[in-house]
């Protein structure tokens, strides 16, 4: 009795089967949080407004009492040779323009009350000041 090949078999084709879900090699979730330039803005706000004033531009209320006077931060990619400072940007929110041994920092340091703002699904801060830094980086003068 003749056996009848499977047509992928009779016309000479290999079928191609995947191993089972479980045994496929897992490919890792991208752990990569996006920014979000609104909440970057209600944080630019409430916490740097006062000194660099809503525009950014350094010109603050409370900026004329300043010595020196707060950086105008739309201008950090123009004074960098065209490259938006984003490290530095964090690292200044995060710890201040000087180690605490060197004595005070020029602005308030932002980190630790970041961390404070939502322990829970941010315990770091540091979304707060991704998004910080992003909506930064969005008023930069071209």
């Amino acid at each position: 009795m003749l056996r009848r090949l499977p047509l992928f078999l009779a016309l000479g084709l290999v079928p191609v089967f995947s191993p089972p879900v479980e045994c496929q090699k897992a490919t890792p979730e991208s752990k990569e949080r996006k920014v979000n330039l609104v909440s970057g803005k209600e944080t630019f706000l409430q916490y740097c407004a006062s000194c660099h004033g809503k525009t950014a531009k350094g010109d603050g209320p409370a900026a004329f009492v300043m010595k020196p006077s707060p950086a105008d931060l739309t201008t950090l990619a123009k004074r960098n040779e065209g490259k938006y400072p984003a490290g530095s940007v964090s690292a200044i929110l995060r710890f201040g323009r000087s180690f605490a041994a060197h004595g005070a920092s020029d602005m308030p340091v932002w980190g630790t009350r970041f961390k404070n703002l939502d322990p829970v699904h941010d315990p770091t801060g540091q979304q707060h000041i991704d998004d910080l830094v992003a909506y930064v980086q969005s008023l930069q003068v071209k």
